[in-house]
């Protein structure tokens, strides 16, 4: 038997192994293999699930939060949102029909989403197809980009991933709007690493092994980042690869609540997964909201009113990231 490698097996998953003869659920937790190749917050993978005959379960995994770089659970929510999101476009491809309902106990917040599956169901017709095949290739890219810029076409097909009526995604190559959000950044980085919890915690995660770095990298990086202050160091890369950038990008809703937030993250991937067919890399770039006092900020970036900024990123043209990042086995997210 081959020793798991967190970078490599997660994605050694083969199609024509669809446990199609099989239980149920084992054709349930196939779906899985899929689900947790979704991004996350600094690669936490908050996520758990529980499969049945004819549901499956997704839960956020508490254990996984972080508490200072996160504190309102909105990145959190956001990643399990892009794990809901490669579930459904996985059942879809293997022909399931689904029925998601958010939030179905009020008063278990840890149950995110119940996903109904029936075999031989209709596709939902804003889900390319292409989007599966996608999910094996996509990589979060945090490079410094090239100056190409992004072909409108290209562009609009980014904004077709946005079909929910009170999500909005907004894509920007203003050149004011790329340097009021970098002078943003840049407070920002001074305000997180100069609080020694938010280094302790990063830190942490770093030191788990998370990113792609390899174990002894990791931990030397984890004793950096926790007890040296690199925020003018790291506002000067987080500038560079802002304004190298051809386009800015938010995802906002019209309310701001849990299910939005989840809402928020599938259509973040769904942007992830199309970029990535069309050769864009995407960068999430998320710490301006991680901030209370910049949020207002950010609100005004946007020039839709009265709507509430979940997340952003970078959109843009470089070499593709030869690793990916590692993932849990299956069987560690299952309850």
């Amino acid at each position: 038997m081959k020793k798991y490698d967190p970078r490599v097996t997660p994605r050694q998953i083969k199609e024509h192994e669809f446990p199609q003869d099989r239980d149920p659920t084992e054709k349930l937790q196939f779906l899985l293999r899929y689900a947790i190749l979704a991004p996350s917050s600094h690669n936490t993978q908050p996520w758990k699930f529980s499969v049945g005959k004819d549901e499956i379960q997704v839960f956020i995994d508490r254990t996984r939060w972080l508490k200072v770089a996160d504190p309102d659970l909105r990145e959190q929510h956001i990643s399990v949102g892009c794990a809901l999101e490669n579930l459904l476009i996985a059942a879809e491809h293997f022909g399931y029909g689904h029925q998601v309902t958010y939030f179905p106990k009020p008063a278990n917040e840890e149950l995110v989403a119940t996903v109904k599956l029936k075999p031989q169901g209709q596709p939902t017709p804003f889900r390319d197809p292409a989007l599966f095949e996608a999910i094996l290739n996509r990589r979060t890219n945090r490079k410094v980009y090239d100056e190409r810029p992004i072909p409108q076409g290209d562009l609009q097909h980014l904004q077709n991933c946005c079909v929910e009526g009170d999500i909005w995604l907004h894509m920007t190559d203003d050149l004011e709007t790329k340097r009021k959000a970098d002078e943003l950044i840049i407070r920002g980085d001074a305000i997180q690493f100069s609080d020694p919890a938010f280094r302790e915690e990063l830190g942490y995660w770093i030191g788990q092994g998370l990113l792609s770095a390899p174990w002894l990298m990791s931990k030397m990086a984890q004793l950096t980042v926790t007890y040296m202050n690199l925020s003018k160091g790291q506002a000067k890369k987080d500038s560079e690869v802002l304004m190298s950038a051809p386009i800015l990008a938010a995802i906002s809703s019209e309310v701001n609540d849990r299910e939005s937030q989840v809402k928020v993250g599938q259509v973040f991937e769904r942007v992830c997964l199309a970029a990535t067919i069309r050769g864009i890399r995407v960068h999430p770039m998320s710490q301006i909201l991680e901030i209370p006092e910049l949020k207002a900020e950010v609100s005004k970036l946007i020039p839709k009113p009265d709507v509430f900024p979940q997340h952003t990123f970078r959109l843009g043209y470089i070499e593709q990231e030869k690793e990916h990042t590692p993932r849990r086995p299956l069987e560690e997210v299952l309850v």
